[in-house]
């Protein structure tokens, strides 16, 4: 996996394309504060870093997607990344595209199609990175699996980092990172079979089989040298809450057989409350007498009180059928005129008034009708006052019965709830001696002679695949193998740190895996990089440690991309403005320094081409036809990554 390009996209759809090329070494010369650190940085995130880190300005101004090219073994990827949004410092969003002669799409065309965790997983397996598990560390770390994150941490050194004697490696002081690289660079340098994760895997499900195995036969032997008490207990504790006879019952089959059916009958009913207390008793009966005989009498008493209501509503039908009447007749006015008349008065027409020889018998027999009439309505007139005080008893009767039935079952339910605490407890108890039941049922099973032989045999079959699996998984052989692996690119440091002229070089020179840094072993014992002097040292020491890793990555074809960005290697050797601007060292002593570094770097590369790539960010500039035939790209006189369009 080698580097074809970056490009930037602003928001209008133009590009910005930096063009690298694989296989060779790579120099990206120029001024100061001209955008080439960053590169480094949009590497870094396009391969899945959630932050980007480019300064504050120009680029974080300008730039709205983040883009790579790059060839694979077996084809090519585009890696696209959208800017963060404002206000937001990391980005889970990516698209990711393979295929062969690809060729950077316009802005509109960029489609998010993945993040940035499934981004590493594609691409990682494309090159290699096979499913792992690191065993955990001997501080008790959990399992790990090396991924292209933990790759790309071998391949990219900022300026920070290469001039540190401290950090050897990218993003080292950050929380997690150097037990990751403890716990990978074994699995990149081939001293991990590949074949380990699945055997690790193995390993641990083979000593979980086996706890659970011989928890089941500790459990079981225990069973069976107590399961006859607990039967027998248990049927006691069943008898006393009710749940079986009181046959006494001893061997283990019937004891089985009654506790398990005690385990799904079901309680008895029961209608009425058990009262024990015989006063409680008796007065619980005569409430129920009283509440019942007050039922009664309240359901006759308001039958009387519906049958009044009915009566009277006839009643009043009745007296406003007369009323109409008497109103008819009175229209008429023949209610005037039988008043007027009297005994020897002469016999008049009802309708002129005339006297007449003989009287009209119908006037007579109005008379009479409504005479009658008017005598109803004053009897129906004097019954009402009775009804209304009948009515009124009867809803007053109503009333204190009402009363004495709440009393009364007011009453009843107080028996009722205290009482109810006994059941209730009997029922919980009846409750928890099923569980019981259960639960111990549950382990007769378990106690025979034929389910023991099972589960012993379990047991030792656990044990020796746990065995077996421990036998192929053997720490120290693995420890061997890292071991060898370091020696021989600890020979490459020390020809490589040899080669720089390097301070303390004239021993071994060797990677100190567990604590992360470079060791030189000297006459006078070993020395850490933090105790040699001169950043021209530890720059030294950082480049023969890379350079030596990758070459032995490269020859064994080992599953980490095969790249690697340095940023400002030279920056030890360039103390003036001058030396910056044009790109050779003023003193003899540092332009020496720095030819014998890319001279070294150029060297490792042609013996590896096509199989690594370099790029080199720099101040450099120096006059040899080599290092001119590397330089890609040289930003001076105006020349940025953001080109001076875009700002305006």
């Amino acid at each position: 996996m080698q580097l074809l390009s970056v490009v930037l996209y602003n928001a209008k759809g133009e590009t910005r394309l930096v063009e690298f090329h694989p296989g060779r070494l790579n120099i990206v010369t120029g001024e100061s504060r001209t955008g080439k650190g960053a590169l480094l940085t949009i590497v870094d995130y396009c391969l899945g870093r959630k932050s980007i880190q480019v300064p504050e300005g120009p680029i974080t101004d300008t730039v709205a997607w983040y883009a790579t090219l790059w060839q694979l073994e077996d084809g090519q990827v585009f890696i696209a990344r959208p800017a963060p949004a404002p206000g937001k410092a990391s980005s889970q969003q990516a698209m990711l595209e393979f295929g062969n002669e690809l060729q950077p799409p316009a802005l509109q065309d960029l489609v998010i199609n993945t993040d940035a965790a499934t981004l590493r997983t594609q691409i990682g397996r494309r090159i290699g990175i096979e499913e792992n598990i690191t065993g955990p560390g001997t501080r008790g770390r959990a399992p790990l699996e090396a991924t292209l994150a933990h790759a790309v941490l071998l391949c990219l050194q900022s300026q920070n980092e290469i001039s540190s004697a401290t950090t050897l490696f990218h993003r080292q002081g950050e929380r997690g990172i150097a037990d990751a690289l403890r716990d990978t660079i074994p699995y990149f340098l081939g001293a991990v079979p590949q074949d380990q994760a699945i055997k690790r895997a193995q390993l641990r499900g083979a000593k979980q089989a086996l706890q659970r195995a011989e928890s089941a036969l500790q459990a079981a032997e225990f069973a069976a040298q107590t399961i006859d008490v607990e039967l027998r207990a248990l049927y006691g504790e069943a008898r006393a809450v009710g749940l079986v006879s009181e046959d006494e019952i001893t061997d283990r089959l019937s004891l089985v057989r009654v506790l398990q059916g005690a385990r799904v009958a079901p309680p008895p009913e029961q209608r009425r409350p058990v009262i024990d207390d015989i006063a409680q008793q008796d007065r619980y009966v005569a409430l129920e007498r009283r509440a019942l005989t007050v039922r009664s009498e309240l359901a006759r008493v308001m039958d009387d009180r519906a049958l009044l209501l009915a009566h009277r509503s006839e009643e009043s039908d009745y007296g406003d059928a007369l009323q109409l009447q008497v109103g008819r007749l009175a229209s008429l006015g023949l209610i005037e005129a039988a008043s007027d008349s009297g005994p020897g008065a002469a016999p008049a027409c009802p309708a002129c008034g005339q006297e007449t020889d003989h009287a009209d018998p119908t006037p007579t027999a109005l008379r009479s009708s409504l005479t009658r009439l008017q005598s109803q309505l004053e009897n129906l007139a004097e019954a009402r006052p009775s009804q209304r005080s009948a009515l009124i008893a009867l809803d007053g009767q109503a009333a204190s019965l009402r009363d004495e039935l709440a009393s009364t079952e007011a009453a009843l339910s107080a028996l009722r709830t205290a009482n109810r605490v006994t059941d209730l407890a009997a029922a919980d108890g009846r409750d928890f001696t099923r569980g019981r039941i259960d639960a111990i049922l549950s382990r007769v099973d378990s106690t025979d002679d034929t389910e023991l032989q099972r589960l012993r045999a379990s047991v030792e079959n656990s044990a020796a695949t746990v065995s077996a699996l421990e036998a192929e998984l053997d720490d120290d052989e693995d420890r061997e193998q890292l071991t060898s692996r370091l020696l021989l690119v600890g020979q490459d440091m020390t020809a490589y740190a040899d080669r720089l002229e390097l301070e303390h070089s004239e021993g071994s020179v060797r990677l100190d895996l567990a604590r992360l840094t470079v060791v030189t072993d000297t006459e006078r014992g070993p020395i850490r990089l933090e105790r040699i002097g001169s950043a021209a040292n530890w720059i030294g020491y950082h480049l023969a440690t890379h350079l030596a890793l990758h070459r032995y990555l490269t020859r064994q074809n080992r599953p980490v991309p095969r790249f690697l960005i340095l940023d400002q290697p030279t920056q030890a050797h360039y103390p003036s403005e001058m030396s910056l601007q044009s790109g050779v060292p003023e003193d003899d002593t540092d332009r020496g320094a720095v030819l014998r570094m890319f001279k070294l770097l150029y060297d490792v590369v042609q013996e590896l081409s096509p199989d690594l790539q370099i790029i080199v960010c720099d101040h450099a500039n120096l006059p040899e036809p080599w290092f001119h035939n590397s330089v890609v790209h040289n930003w001076r006189n105006g020349i940025k990554l953001i080109p001076g369009e875009w700002l305006s």
